[in-house]
């Protein structure tokens, strides 16, 4: 097999956790390029069905919609089926679903409430997406495994102490999966992004004085293109890599540099 070779996905099949827009969607759509069918699920169905229609179309894969909230495990445990059902197995997860609250608090003034839908989302979503799917995998022997953590996984900011929070957990949950799975040929690695062209961070980035502190932060000088994270999504999801687990794998302009 060429080198070229393992990184198609051909025959493959992902589930995608978030995957209607933004990160999600564009590893979705990089995942199809390569060669997978794919399940988008969110807890939005008509975002997902719009999505797996433009990705579709565009790489002649089949892409399945599906509705699914992560903070709920009878309705991953109900999208997995189906998506067994349909394509008879799960070769690839990608847990990209996450919030975050777009406004400053320090932790003192934090809202209780808000600390909790962050975390429930974004590292008790990812542990019952992984949980769940895992155990198919677990199953065939085979599985490839990208969590979403962030450049905030291992460095801060002032006033994202939930947001950091989840995505130290993340990446640690990560770790310990890689740890436990590793005898069942399960590779799980954490995808650590820094800011990207996103709907929702161009917004926060059209505010001058903060698109500006990011910038003087990244030793690139700029933010990252969708498909970048994409290309990176295959790469780990494919057999091109499968000595690579445990890893977190920045892609944030070398932020964490510094």
């Amino acid at each position: 097999m060429s080198v070229i070779d393992k990184f198609r996905l051909e025959g493959k099949v992902a589930f995608i956790t978030g995957g209607s827009k933004g990160l999600g969607k564009a590893m979705a759509e990089a995942i199809a390029e390569a060669g997978a069918n794919v399940v988008i699920s969110s807890r939005h169905l008509e975002e997902c069905a719009e999505t797996a229609s433009e990705i579709q179309d565009k790489t002649g894969k089949e892409i399945l919609p599906l509705k699914a909230d992560v903070k709920v495990p009878a309705e991953i445990e109900e999208a997995a089926k189906k998506c067994l059902d349909k394509f008879g197995k799960i070769d690839i997860l990608i847990t990209s679903a996450g919030i975050n609250k777009r406004y400053a608090a320090a932790a003192e003034e934090f809202p209780d409430e808000d600390f909790r839908e962050i975390i429930e989302v974004n590292l008790m979503g990812t542990w019952n997406a992984c949980k769940i799917v895992g155990k198919h995998m677990i199953q065939r022997k085979y599985g490839r495994i990208l969590t979403l953590g962030s450049m905030l996984s291992v460095v801060s900011i002032p006033q994202r102490s939930a947001y950091t929070a989840s995505k130290g957990g993340v990446l640690q949950l990560t770790r310990t999966l890689a740890l436990e799975w590793a005898d069942h040929n399960i590779t799980v690695n954490c995808i650590c992004p820094g800011p990207f062209h996103t709907a929702i961070n161009e917004q926060i980035f059209k505010n001058p004085e903060i698109r500006k502190f990011f910038l003087d932060n990244i030793p690139l000088g700029r933010f990252g293109k969708l498909e970048e994270i994409g290309a990176l999504a295959v790469f780990l999801a494919s057999d091109a890599c499968p000595y690579i687990t445990g890893a977190s794998i920045f892609i944030d302009g070398g932020w964490t540099l510094r």
